[in-house]
């Protein structure tokens, strides 16, 4: 019992030395890796989280954010915060065999609380606005589609701030998952299921809900020209679900053929405006079809007969 204790007091006191190293060494190269680093704080932190009890987890979580903020940059520890609250979260709940769209939503509510801290709540202390970063977005975007004000003008675009920061919440919940599971897997801690982009299916009870507000925002704004944010929300959203699944559906045939260096091609392709549509319509032949099942019969059946 006395060497557990030991045991977990030492790598206790590693951790937070290391967290503070880190801030120390993130401050000396001027914040260049900050949200790096913050990503890959989380994984010891959810290791010491699995392994021990909340309250062993939280007097290192709050001995590392003490020294942080001592020796780290305002950003960064608002950063390593949310860091540690991942952490602990993700320890405990991995540790309660919670299951996978748990471990999704709770560490998406934790990266939008860091967006809305960063963005919102501390933006003047950081010296950061995100409504003139859209603004210099939008003129970059300006410059590569010229007919582009045409479509949305800036008003509207700037309007899209909260969702872009659910946006921005959604890709850092999934790189710190997908984080997680590549290096505590090897470490005997379980996952409920893959977290790779390949393994991604909407089941067509969603994908019904979800093309019924498509169609149904996409029908008020454009044919009953009934203008509202909302709705533009929902129209946005449920295209980037489709585009989403579309880019899942492809990087899973990448893998079946064994071509994994495709995938990065795919996600690059998410990035050009008149690809886009594509992905949508993949992902919308993806949910309601069986077109994955028939594909691995298909493969099946030529590597039987072969």
């Amino acid at each position: 019992m006395g060497n557990i204790k030991i045991k977990k007091m030492v790598q206790g006191a590693m951790l937070s030395a290391i967290f503070g190293a880190l801030s120390i060494f993130n401050t000396y190269t001027g914040s260049l890796l900050d949200i790096f680093i913050c990503y890959v704080m989380v994984i010891p932190l959810v290791w010491y989280s699995y392994h021990y009890s909340l309250q062993d987890s939280l007097i290192v979580a709050f001995v590392s954010m003490l020294i942080i903020i001592i020796t780290g940059l305002p950003f960064f520890a608002i950063s390593a915060f949310s860091s540690c609250l991942i952490g602990l979260f993700l320890g405990q709940a991995l540790k309660r065999h919670a299951s996978r769209g748990a471990l999704l939503l709770g560490t998406l509510f934790l990266t939008f609380l860091n967006n809305v801290l960063l963005y919102e709540v501390f933006a003047g202390l950081l010296g950061m606005d995100l409504i003139a970063e859209m603004k210099e977005m939008y003129i970059m975007m300006q410059d590569i589609i010229p007919s582009l004000s045409q479509s949305i003008s800036l008003t509207s675009f700037l309007s899209l701030a909260p969702l872009l920061l659910l946006i921005m919440s959604i890709l850092e919940m999934y790189v710190i998952l997908l984080f997680c599971q590549m290096v505590l897997s090897r470490l005997d801690i379980s996952f409920p299921s893959s977290f790779h982009i390949a393994y991604m299916h909407i089941n067509r009870i969603i994908g019904w809900l979800v093309l019924f507000l498509w169609i149904f925002s996409y029908c008020l704004q454009n044919i009953f020209h009934f203008h509202s944010l909302y709705f533009t929300y929902i129209q946005l959203m449920s295209s980037l679900v489709f585009a989403v699944e579309g880019i899942a559906f492809l990087s899973w045939l990448l893998i079946l053929y064994q071509k994994p260096r495709g995938i990065i091609l795919v996600m690059l392709g998410f990035l050009i405006p008149f690809v886009l549509p594509v992905y949508i319509v993949i992902g919308i032949i993806d949910i309601f079809s069986d077109l994955r099942e028939k594909l691995l019969y298909n493969k099946h059946n030529r590597q039987g007969g072969v």
